[in-house]
């Protein structure tokens, strides 16, 4: 009797450890998703803001802007590298005895480049609502290449999730002011080629780049230190051809007017925000999945709508409530897919008719294989963040 007492405390005990542990997930990926959110939100303020406000002198450069959250964020993923890992013997290791790991950042980090071009030239050949539709095909993309390359199995409930999500998004996005008229504007089917093939690379570099930040490590520092490390080699690649595009596009601007040029408080935020915005996008794929941030740039273009009324004076419509409720629909139903719940936390019996294991510890280590099996199938609900979208 006292055995079998002594057997039903410890596993109440090894139940709550891993009831928080799983409580714990929860709370950072919320975390991570309404940081995301906010930043995101704050930065198309912002961003709308500088580009419409009145400047008496030459307007700030928006390639320069990237070069330098680009270089922001080398030096903070250097701090956290130092932080997590204890010096510097494992970025060492991955950029000296792992070359190749390295070399496969250069794919994702040209994409982006290559992504960002594609968007410019849509954006001078399509009206804002025929761009915004288009590019929201990214979630469909990302979805399709997160089955294809992590194998990541997508419920028909997340299917019907972003359908609805594209269509929330599309009413909404319809409610955005146009940009001003391009002096050499292209042809529609051309852009809409560029905008297509921009959400393609968005999707598929977003994805192979959570599949670099989910390899196994060989070691628990390179682990611990795996996010920053990843976007140190992705910004080796990122800032130099971030730099090239500076050079090719605004090079003549630049030796006119210098290279901050424009540059105030306003814009300085922007850069800090885009800087931190990368860094928080790579978080989510890290802590919960690359569809998350999709759904978090729904979520952003929703409160910068609403936002955008007091501020910009839109006016809400039908359209914009009709919208909004697909997509907080489309989140729900995404976020809460059965999947999530479908593993349970057994006890296995061990030589005890009481069913529980002789060793506590051995027990404690089950649950915790199963919580971080748990947390690597969790999806979060979640696509733009500067640079790299």
């Amino acid at each position: 009797m006292a055995a079998e007492k002594a057997h039903g405390r410890r596993a109440e005990v090894l139940l709550r450890q891993h009831a928080l542990a799983l409580g714990g997930a929860f709370r950072l990926r919320n975390v991570v998703l309404l940081l995301l959110v906010f930043q995101t939100t704050s930065i198309v303020l912002l961003m709308r803001y500088s580009r419409t406000r009145a400047s008496d002198g030459a307007p700030y450069l928006s390639s320069v802007a990237v070069l330098l959250a680009e270089l922001l964020k080398l030096p903070i993923c250097l701090a956290m590298t130092c932080a997590t890992a204890g010096g510097l013997a494992t970025l060492r290791d991955e950029l000296l005895l792992h070359r190749r790991e390295t070399l496969q950042c250069a794919v994702p980090a040209f994409a982006y480049t290559v992504q960002g071009n594609l968007l410019f030239f849509a954006l001078a050949c399509l009206e804002a609502p025929t761009y915004q539709v288009a590019y929201q095909t990214k979630t469909l993309f990302t979805a399709l290449f997160s089955r294809l390359l992590l194998g990541r199995a997508i419920q028909p409930s997340q299917w019907l999730a972003v359908a609805l999500l594209s269509i929330g998004t599309a009413l909404v996005s319809d409610l955005r002011p146009a940009p001003r008229a391009s002096a050499q504007p292209g042809s529609p089917l051309a852009g809409l080629a560029a905008v297509l093939g921009a959400a393609v690379l968005s999707a598929s570099s977003s994805v192979y780049f959570e599949r670099l930040l989910k390899k196994p490590a060989a070691s628990a520092a390179a682990a611990a230190a795996s996010l920053w490390v990843r976007n140190i080699q992705l910004g080796l690649f990122a800032a130099p051809l971030a730099l090239l595009t500076v050079l090719a596009n605004d090079g003549a601007r630049v030796a006119e007017h210098g290279w901050l040029a424009g540059f105030d408080a306003v814009v300085w935020l922007i850069v800090l925000l885009n800087g931190l915005g990368g860094l928080l996008v790579a978080a989510t794929m890290k802590y919960a999945d690359n569809v998350v941030k999709c759904f978090a740039a729904a979520l952003a273009i929703l409160s910068g709508t609403v936002l955008s009324v007091p501020i910009f004076g839109f006016h809400l419509s039908f359209l914009f409530l009709l919208g909004s409720g697909c997509t907080i629909v489309a989140t729900i139903l995404y976020a809460w897919a059965p999947p999530l719940w479908s593993r349970e936390p057994q006890l296995e019996a061990e030589g005890s008719s009481g069913g529980f294991p002789s060793s506590g510890q051995t027990a404690l280590q089950e649950m915790q294989a199963s919580s971080e099996a748990f947390q690597e199938k969790l999806p979060l609900f979640s696509a733009q963040y500067g640079s790299r979208t």
